[in-house]
């Protein structure tokens, strides 16, 4: 899906978890950027963007080894993740806020494996990250909390869900 499309609204108040489902795999494929918020080792947050492919569940991501970002992560795998907007001056807000659990990527075959699939891409849906370095990672994002923003329908809605599996979700009750 391009990120200019946006597909359907689903009036997420009455959404059983399946289309949940599907909005937030609509929403990640849209997209091509995160705000990703990882913890300091002072204790502060820090927030950066990075590009991102989705397979599946897991959302892969490259940065440098000298980064702070690497360091951070690698101290501590908790990360918030942000993701959406509206797709173009008209489009409606909706967007992903999650809470998710970094791993470094170490097996060559499956780097190998999402480089394939990053080069097989439209144009137009290009993966193209930008490390500071020439030596880095790559990271797999596993969300386990996700709660979805959407103003496709005013006032707006937000659903707070729990992933299971690859992306099939349970409500978390209010």
């Amino acid at each position: 899906m391009s990120a200019k499309s946006v597909s359907a609204p689903v009036e997420i108040d009455g959404a059983d978890e399946h289309e949940i489902q599907r909005l937030i795999i609509d929403i990640l494929d849209e997209n091509r950027l995160m705000s990703l918020g990882v913890n300091r080792e002072d204790g502060w947050p820090q927030v950066t963007m990075v590009n991102y492919l989705r397979q599946g569940r897991a959302l892969y991501f490259v940065v440098a080894r000298d980064s702070q970002k690497f360091a951070n992560i690698s101290r501590d795998s908790r990360v918030s993740i942000a993701i959406g907007g509206g797709a173009g001056q008209k489009a409606p807000v909706r967007g992903l806020s999650m809470a998710a659990r970094v791993s470094e990527l170490l097996e060559p075959q499956r780097i190998t494996e999402l480089n394939k699939l990053i080069w097989s891409r439209p144009a137009e849906a290009a993966f193209t990250p930008h490390p500071s370095s020439a030596n880095v990672a790559v990271l797999e994002a596993r969300p386990q909390i996700v709660s979805v923003i959407d103003y496709t329908t005013p006032p707006g809605r937000r659903v707070l869900v729990r992933v299971i599996d690859d992306w099939r979700v349970e409500r978390v009750p209010a």
